[in-house]
């Protein structure tokens, strides 16, 4: 990677990184979205994948990928 995370002062942490590393993280987030599956658009300025975990899954997903990712 290009940088080490670095602690932000009032918390969270942030990274420098180059462009490779920024398109593999975005390509890995439209992946695990393309996953789970479409849901409700979430509120104005609400984070998108924490509304779909709002409620939590009733039983474990069947699809093997999904289970190696939320056990």
């Amino acid at each position: 990677m290009a940088g080490q995370f670095e602690a932000i002062p009032g918390g969270g942490a942030a990274v420098a990184l180059d462009e490779v590393e920024i398109s593999i993280l975005r390509s890995l987030a439209v992946q695990l979205l393309e996953l789970i599956g479409p849901g409700d658009e979430p509120a104005q300025g609400e984070d998108p994948l924490a509304s779909l975990f709002a409620e939590g899954p009733s039983e474990p997903p069947e699809d093997p990928a999904l289970a190696r990712l939320f056990p």
